[in-house]
């Protein structure tokens, strides 16, 4: 059972890789056969980042998802998926076609309990941040 919570920075590296947190990458690497699939976000410039397992749930029906009933969604979200094994220390590589949401070469790693979501820093404090800071009456959790 997973639960990613809070988030972290990272730079994308020469290769375009990121290191997924220590936390993160030994769930994944135990549960999720080391494997995420990267998958655009439905309502937002970022990826969502499913762990093999809960991927494949998805796939067989088993959990409930973002697109129940939705032939069209679920178009989308199987045909734009790709596949990102973890190597190395936790590294995980950028399919090309997905680095222009990272303009900056920095990601925001954020836990979203089964998943992760990864974000352009900037995108994230325009569509997340305001609505968890002080516009929202919450403060904005510190970065682990």
């Amino acid at each position: 059972m997973y639960l990613f919570t809070g988030h972290r920075d990272h730079k994308i590296d020469g290769k375009d890789r990121i290191v997924v947190p220590s936390t993160y990458a030994t769930a994944i690497a135990g549960q999720g056969g080391g494997v995420v699939f990267l998958v655009p976000g439905c309502d937002g410039p970022f990826l969502e980042a499913y762990p093999g397992d809960v991927f494949s749930r998805m796939a067989d029906g088993q959990v409930p998802n973002r697109f129940d009933g939705d032939l069209a969604r679920k178009r989308a979200f199987f045909q734009t998926a790709e596949k990102a094994e973890l190597n190395g220390p936790g590294r995980i590589a950028i399919p090309k076609r997905f680095l222009n949401l990272f303009p900056h070469g920095e990601i925001r790693v954020c836990g979203m309990n089964t998943y992760l979501e990864l974000w352009d820093p900037g995108a994230w404090d325009t569509h997340v941040g305001g609505g968890v800071g002080e516009a929202g009456g919450a403060t904005v959790p510190p970065k682990v």
